[in-house]
């Protein structure tokens, strides 16, 4: 497995943040609509204002929303479009691939258990006395590879018969659906190769560009759920990042 961002446990402060942006993502919060108050956000939240004003600084560095002195924080303009498309999204690659007009067919390569590795347990937050489940696939559009999946979790984590599973649908829907929702993910973005066993076994072709997203996906409370690698043929996904000046520097 390649090395990973190590994050435990995310802050209150950035799930609420998450929270707050996917909700702007959604258009459920306008362009241009004013945040709820300090007070309003923490009977909401559950939590202090001094979390609910990191929150609000996570989002004002950012670039998503503004401090109007004595009216409030509002949601700065075209938040929506500059947010989706962007890894800051938390979706999946299903739902990213019929959204973006793909209509993907999955095989799946293997479904194994097995010992986790060092970085795994650390990574999955393991005992390690547990096994993980390895979930290998390659999806497919109108015939041509797009994307070649990875998926790895403890495999005691989903409450039901491995051997039942569809496992060509969402990993993040068959979670969700046994209560155990993702609602953030931390991405590593690299230029890689396809893997020439893959190459070789499905005939793939050797000079199309290909992007691997790689890295965990986390619950509300900062507790890690899987790790996911998906390496995407560069025409199908694009990145986007959006850059802006430090509000704090002089």
């Amino acid at each position: 497995m390649p090395t990973s961002p190590r994050l435990n446990r995310r802050s209150v402060a950035q799930q609420v943040r998450d929270d707050l942006r996917g909700r702007m993502a959604s258009g459920e919060i306008a362009s241009g609509a004013q945040l709820p108050s300090e007070p309003e956000c923490c009977s909401v939240y559950g939590v202090s204002r001094a979390t609910v004003r990191e929150a609000y600084r996570l989002l004002e560095q950012e670039g998503l929303i503004e401090v109007r002195p004595g009216t409030g924080r509002f949601v700065l303009a075209n938040v929506q479009r500059q947010i989706q498309g962007s890894v800051n999204v938390f979706r999946s690659m299903t739902d990213f691939l019929v959204n973006a007009g793909y209509r993907p067919v999955t095989t799946v390569i293997g479904l194994t258990t097995r010992r986790p590795t060092a970085e795994e347990i650390d990574l999955l937050e393991l005992a390690p006395t547990r096994e993980v489940v390895e979930l290998e696939r390659l999806r497919f559009s109108d015939g041509a590879a797009i994307v070649h999946s990875l998926n790895v979790f403890d495999a005691q984590i989903l409450p039901v018969d491995l051997d039942q599973v569809d496992w060509s649908g969402s990993v993040v829907e068959l979670f969700r659906s046994n209560d155990l929702d993702a609602v953030s993910s931390i991405v590593d973005v690299r230029a890689i190769s396809l893997p020439e066993r893959l190459v070789t076994r499905f005939d793939l072709p050797t000079s199309v560009a290909w992007l691997c997203l790689s890295g965990p996906a986390f619950d509300k409370r900062g507790r890690p759920l899987w790790w996911s690698q998906d390496i995407v043929r560069g025409d199908v996904r694009t990145i986007r990042i959006v850059n802006r000046s430090d509000p704090n520097e002089d």
